[in-house]
């Protein structure tokens, strides 16, 4: 069943957004602000990590026998690290790979051209998903756009099973639509680039080495980003701020290679924050929410989902009260 609640305005989205700051940060706003503070060392440390992680698994795909095993191991090290291309190019959208707008750009770019993505087409869109969330120039959330819950749901397995294609291909042309001049020269001239670098591949680069070291491994950052994108929204409430995304607990090796993005609620909650904040902010805020979407695990929220499914409900999925079970008595 859909939930037949009439939509939230702007003004009382925007007053929504105000009381939620007032609520969790009453008392710690020195703390927050200093969780906005960017940290070239731990973003060079992190795209460190995953360029190490990546060049070890083409290593042991090179060096190691002509074995399934083998090969599958590698190509699942350099699926994991591209998978932080994704998350990369998203924190450059809101300024947070580097101080200098310049840099971040260019950054974002680079972290885009492996994904074949425009870093200005996808900032163009997300911007739409930050400031229009859960209203029609937002395609990051589906209700808006669909009425019948059955098609909701094909939404949501179209998301699970081919979100990351789909977000190739539709990007650009959302991204266009709404975008001024200016960011279409630059969707222009970057889409342009990466026409060119597809050329140049194709034309240098022998079939085998292509769909080794980058289209096998992009399988793996498509499962994984689209498992982690259904989990930050799907079968939430968009016209409630602390519901309309997720935060998802995590082992610590699945946080570190997922960036900290396992934390989406705080991201929303505080957008400029860059990704190695984001835990510290849930440890400052989360006893503060007075009601959050929550899945003890990827595999635990999944579960939740296929179960949904088959009833067709939309109700939203993990609705817990931290703030009141951090006051009850234990």
């Amino acid at each position: 069943m859909s939930i037949s609640t009439p939509p939230v305005t702007d003004r009382e989205q925007q007053s929504q957004r105000r009381r939620a700051d007032a609520e969790v940060t009453r008392g710690i706003e020195a703390e927050i602000n200093a969780c906005h503070q960017l940290s070239a060392v731990r973003r060079g440390i992190e795209v460190s990590f995953f360029c190490i992680l990546y060049l070890a698994g083409a290593c042991w795909i090179t060096l190691t026998p002509e074995a399934f095993v083998f090969k599958i191991t590698g190509i699942m090290l350099m699926g994991i690290a591209m998978n932080s291309l994704g998350i990369l190019i998203h924190e450059g959208l809101h300024g947070l790979l580097a101080k200098d707008p310049r840099w971040n750009h260019w950054f974002g770019f680079l972290c885009g051209l492996p994904l074949l993505i425009s870093a200005s087409a996808y900032r163009a869109t997300h911007c739409d998903h930050h400031v229009e969330f859960g209203k029609q120039r937002d395609y990051g959330t589906y209700r808006q756009h669909l009425d019948n819950p059955i098609f909701i749901w094909a939404a949501y397995y179209a998301q699970l099973f081919f979100g990351s294609i789909l977000y190739v291909l539709l990007i650009p042309i959302l991204a266009w639509r709404s975008a001024s001049g200016q960011t279409r020269r630059w969707i222009a001239i970057e889409y342009t680039g990466i026409a060119t670098l597809i050329a140049v591949v194709i034309y240098l680069v022998p079939v085998d080495a292509i769909l080794t070291f980058w289209l096998y491994p992009a399988l793996v950052l498509m499962l994984l980003s689209n498992i982690r994108g259904l989990a930050s929204h799907a079968l939430g409430d968009m016209d409630t701020i602390y519901l309309s995304s997720r935060t998802v607990k995590t082992s610590r090796l699945v946080e570190i290679l997922f960036l900290h993005e396992n934390y989406h609620l705080e991201h929303h909650l505080f957008p400029q924050v860059p990704s190695y904040h984001l835990q510290r902010v849930h440890q400052l805020v989360w006893h503060r929410l007075p009601e959050a979407l929550y899945a003890k695990s990827y595999l635990s929220f999944l579960g939740s989902f296929f179960k949904a499914s088959l009833r067709r409900e939309l109700r939203p999925v993990g609705r817990v009260q931290p703030a009141r079970a951090s006051a009850t008595p234990k």
